[in-house]
């Protein structure tokens, strides 16, 4: 290592830790002739430049070259676009690895067992590390991510041995623990919710926090001689809860990945909440401030078909179907609109496009359509999902293809496996998250 070159570029990777990709201005490129000139300047130093001149020279070449290359390990040609896309993000996220089913009858005792972790959106790094109380594993996130706070759910977990393979089975009342994340990263110790455990025998569906944190929706699905969903809201500063029941009716939907399909809007009182009826998944809206109790009295807003089969499905010659991908269904902050991941399919010819469908939640018709894939000759074998949106729906986190390529397999049975990852959509721009777990390495898909 003897040219300056060289030691300013080991002097810049020991900083790096303390300089934040967003913290680097565009580097606008001169015309052709005006990096020629570069160039040549380049090759013959002033004697008067003095190392830490010459540090910022490296620097900015440098960072020419990571915004023309896309950086280490990248293709892209569009780095900085990336970045910019990614700090429109919360800043971090909260996923539960998957612990796989290769589980010892002790090892649910064992300190670090299953940890959530918290993650950097930007550089996908681990920040914290949450471990859950003794002989329970975390079954549910939810997330106020404008103010830090996390409440997840835990419950008591047996191992069960089937031969040398061990299988976690959830035995104990449903527990619900906070955490407080600051603005410069220091995570607090988990502390219980001052509300009720919920029953053992209790499905959870469905946890929400409001964008302020202030309240939480939990959805279950209730036992006794007439089942039914049930959701509470609780008022976490004052320990108040209220509970709206639908004896007898389909149970809520669970959202994709073991999160959910509840979502507020940031009035606080507003909450949207999907059930799977017939073959439809159905997006109702909840004033939890208005007087009552039952469930019925809320809004229906949106229904749309549910993917299933690809064999038992009916079309009409030429017209093509809307289909809601999976049962999350998430209304935006500002309450002006639902986004469902969708795929709108035709037999006459064999096509299908996948999306994220923006509905307006006052007339449910559609508004916009973000992040199009389009199959010729092939239906969509993978799951997407939307996983956050921001105020009104213009940038999303989601699980999809990448947007914006046409796959044409030879027949319709050929390459019915496309990869899927998380990223950040913002009308038909698209950022993968860096370093970010794979889908199936996960227990829970990540929350915001």
């Amino acid at each position: 290592m003897n040219t300056l070159e060289d030691r300013v570029r080991q002097a810049l990777q020991e900083a790096a830790e303390d300089i934040s990709r967003t913290d680097v201005p565009l580097l606008r490129l001169p015309d052709r002739a005006g990096r020629g000139r570069l160039a040549r300047g380049w090759r013959g130093w002033p004697p008067w430049l003095t190392p830490l001149a010459a540090a910022a020279a490296v620097a900015a070449v440098l960072a020419a070259t990571l915004t023309l290359t896309g950086g280490p390990g990248r293709s892209s040609p569009h780095r900085t676009g990336a970045d910019a896309l990614l700090a429109s993000a919360p800043r971090y996220y909260i996923v539960l690895p998957d612990p796989g089913r290769n589980l010892w009858r002790d090892q649910l005792k064992q300190t670090g067992w299953q940890k959530a972790q918290i993650r950097a959106t930007a550089t996908g790094r681990v920040v914290a590390t949450i471990t859950p109380p003794p002989d329970s594993m975390f079954t549910m996130v939810a997330t106020a991510s404008g103010v830090g706070r996390y409440v997840l759910a835990t419950q008591r977990t047996v191992v069960q041995l089937k031969g040398n393979v061990g299988y976690p089975r959830q035995v104990g009342p449903i527990r619900l623990y906070q955490l407080q994340m600051s603005s410069s990263g220091q995570v607090s110790a988990l502390s219980p919710l001052p509300f009720p455990a919920l029953p053992a025998d209790a499905y959870l569906s469905g946890l929400a926090l409001t964008p302020d944190g202030r309240k939480l929706a939990v959805a279950i699905q209730t036992g006794g001689p007439r089942p039914g969903p049930e959701i509470q809201v609780d008022t976490l500063a004052t320990g108040a809860q209220r509970v709206w029941t639908w004896p007898g009716a389909q149970p809520i939907a669970e959202g994709p990945g073991g999160g959910t399909a509840l979502s507020w809007a940031a009035d606080d009182s507003t909450l949207a909440f999907v059930r799977q009826i017939d073959g439809q998944c159905r997006v109702r809206l909840l004033d939890t401030t208005a007087p009552g109790s039952s469930l019925a009295a809320s809004r229906l807003a949106l229904s749309l078909n549910e993917t299933g089969n690809a064999t038992s499905r009916r079309f009409s010659h030429g017209r093509a179907v809307n289909y809601a991908v999976t049962s999350a269904a998430l209304l935006t902050p500002d309450g002006s609109k639902i986004v469902v991941a969708t795929v709108t399919e035709s037999l006459h010819p064999l096509t299908s496009e996948l999306g994220f469908t923006e509905f307006s939640a006052r007339t449910g018709k559609v508004v916009a359509v973000l992040g199009r894939w389009r199959l010729v000759r092939r239906w969509p074998e993978q799951e997407q999902a939307v996983l956050w949106t921001n105020a009104d729906g213009s940038t999303l986190l989601v699980l999809a293809h990448r947007p914006g390529v046409t796959v044409r397999p030879t027949s319709p049975s050929s390459g019915s496996s496309f990869g899927v990852e998380f990223g950040v959509l913002h009308g038909e721009r698209y950022a993968p998250l860096p370093d970010e777990p794979r889908p199936g390495q996960l227990g829970i898909f990540p929350a915001w």
